[in-house]
């Protein structure tokens, strides 16, 4: 009977309040996995590079580089 309950209390209201005329509303659920996704995309530093092979160099780009690896 447990298991039946919180089942139903998923679909309870987890809103706490309002704001900017009920456009906006502030909840209690966890945000962590809002870190882990922007982790994903941080990188060590921002290097310049050219494309590859037969390159002169006058096509520079912006490499992002994450534990010596371009990402």
């Amino acid at each position: 009977m447990s298991h039946l309950l919180d089942r139903l209390n998923f679909f309870q209201k987890k809103t706490l309040e309002t704001f900017s005329d009920g456009w906006g509303e502030t909840t209690r659920e966890d945000r962590g996995w809002e870190d882990t996704y922007r982790n994903r995309w941080r990188h060590d530093k921002i290097v310049r590079s050219t494309h590859g092979v037969n390159c002169t160099g006058s096509c520079s780009w912006k490499i992002y580089v994450k534990s010596g690896i371009v990402t």
